[in-house]
């Protein structure tokens, strides 16, 4: 159902739906990009069946590359680039075969890649009675789930410093909250697992102050905790977004900043917005350590939505929120949503 509602909104070339650039969807754009991303692109492979749901020329499902890039200057000069698998196999791919149907006549050393292009195919079977399928290698099943590629990515290597220094110092957040994050980081801030480890605390002293009775440590504080880790569902609603972090703080700062997409300017505000809620994550640890006073989840978020609002003045001007007071989509406020 969904190819369908995308190829009648996006329209179809070649037999794929199209990315419609800019006039597509970010959750498309996304989507359609994966087709060039490496790591997924590495574990998808295509099973062939009657051969009525692959591509001839464009997918994958003879050999590790497709024919097209195989025999690019064959796809080049053919007629019938969109056929699919099935469809060539019953014009016939053999000798004076109706799938070969050029633009021109072919040079002597065009009728060796031909040659070459029917001795490949002479040992291809369909079976009729199986649908064409798509494999996933990192499931025992060969089905698609999101858990195992999400283990996948998490399993990785993390975000190098040195890809994080740029979007690290923004103009936008004060320099006190750059260098707290850059603490954060490092894990260099005065946790309590931190203070334990200095001898400052006591062992039975490092119970995490957001009321789970787990020891405070800088990922379970800021992202995994059952009251501060609460606090990114409520910005991710906020912000219209649907989206599994990691639980790693490098990573997590990296992955939050293409959550709106590719774009400079969505960049900037979700930079913003992660420094602000860290930061107020902070405050109310402190606050609750060291005056004994407590804020619910939803004033939590509220001050962090007033100070993104407050550090990013300049673009939201007096617009912070509506005459209702609910507090307004940054992305709507300044006409990029």
């Amino acid at each position: 159902m969904w190819v369908r509602v995308l190829a009648a909104r996006y329209g179809v070339v070649g037999g794929r739906v199209c990315d419609s650039g800019r006039d597509a969807s970010v959750w498309w754009r996304d989507i359609f990009a994966l087709r060039s991303v490496g790591w997924f692109q590495s574990h998808v492979s295509r099973s062939l069946g009657d051969g009525k749901n692959t591509l001839f020329w464009t997918d994958i499902w003879v050999g590790e590359v497709s024919l097209r890039d195989r025999f690019n200057r064959l796809y080049n000069l053919s007629m019938l680039k969109g056929e699919s698998v099935y469809a060539m196999s019953n014009l016939g791919w053999g000798v004076d075969g109706e799938a070969w149907v050029w633009r021109r006549r072919l040079f002597a050393w065009e009728e060796e890649d031909v040659g070459e292009l029917m001795h490949l195919l002479q040992s291809v079977m369909l079976q009729v009675h199986r649908e064409d399928r798509w494999n996933w290698s990192l499931e025992p099943t060969n089905i698609y789930f999101v858990r195992s590629a999400y283990k996948f990515l998490n399993d990785q290597v993390s975000v190098n410093d040195a890809a994080l220094i740029p979007s690290l110092w923004h103009k936008d957040v004060p320099l006190k909250v750059v260098l707290f994050a850059w603490c954060l980081f490092r894990d260099r801030l005065p946790t309590k697992d931190n203070l334990y480890r200095r001898n400052v605390l006591a062992s039975d002293a490092q119970i995490c102050a957001g009321g789970c009775r787990l020891p405070e440590t800088t990922s379970h504080l800021f992202l995994l905790c059952n009251f501060f880790g609460l606090v990114w569902n409520h910005i991710l609603r906020w912000l219209g977004v649907v989206a599994v972090l990691p639980n790693e703080a490098a990573t997590h700062f990296y992955q939050f900043n293409f959550l709106g997409g590719t774009a400079k300017s969505r960049q900037s505000i979700l930079q913003v917005i992660w420094f602000a809620t860290v930061w107020e994550i902070w405050k109310e640890r402190n606050n609750r350590i060291f005056n004994a006073k407590e804020c619910f989840i939803l004033q939590v978020v509220d001050k962090i939505k007033l100070v993104s609002y407050r550090w990013l003045r300049v673009k939201f001007s007096s617009l912070a929120f509506n005459y209702h007071g609910w507090w307004l989509n940054p992305f709507t406020i300044i006409g990029i949503g």
